[in-house]
């Protein structure tokens, strides 16, 4: 999550908080009998708050609430479910004669394929996401537990070099996650 969804995520949180603990302490100390809570009482205009219901233009009151309060629940949901993955990027290698385009996630699956291939890599998934600000190609390989470390690391770092020199002059980063399975013991 970028830091602009995450402030106003918490902007929002920290003003809801605040109402709601303003309201229970109000509520609190007024069935406890506690005197900053009756001068906030005085304050209210319980008047209007009772008749309101019988105003002529309560159905347009509660309409207005409802469209806001909508409004502030749509915008927190686009808020916060972002397209995270990556679309296509253009080559810098593109000359007037043609453009190159290639797609993260379809090197990221060729990628996975190739660890696939591996006799010690059990799967390999691939996605192609923006974390953080940054666009990411991230690999997941699952191997079994006699496998060499060294060896996969090796290979992991050789890919990572073939994803940069597809994608020259690209902020693209790749994301290697290397899961070990257990070791099995026999019975």
């Amino acid at each position: 999550m970028n830091r602009g969804r995450a402030a106003f995520d918490r902007l929002v949180i920290f003003i809801v908080a605040l109402v709601f603990a303003f309201l229970a302490v109000w509520g609190i100390g007024t069935a406890a009998g506690a005197p900053f809570a009756s001068r906030i009482s005085d304050h209210a205009d319980r008047d209007f708050w009772r008749e309101l219901p019988l105003r002529d233009n309560y159905d347009d009151i509660l309409r207005v609430a409802a469209v806001v309060l909508v409004t502030v629940g749509l915008l927190l949901l686009l808020v916060n479910v972002g397209r995270r993955r990556l679309g296509r990027i253009t080559s810098p290698l593109s000359d007037p004669s043609g453009e190159l385009r290639l797609h993260p996630a379809d090197l990221g699956s060729a990628v996975a394929q190739t660890f696939e291939n591996r006799p010690d890599v059990t799967s390999a998934t691939f996605r192609a996401l923006r974390d953080r600000a940054t666009d990411v190609i991230e690999i997941r390989v699952r191997s079994a537990a006699e496998t060499d470390i060294t060896a996969l690391r090796d290979a992991c770092r050789l890919a990572a070099a073939d994803i940069r020199a597809a994608f020259p002059d690209q902020d693209i980063r790749p994301r290697f996650l290397l899961q070990v399975e257990q070791v099995r013991h026999r019975n």
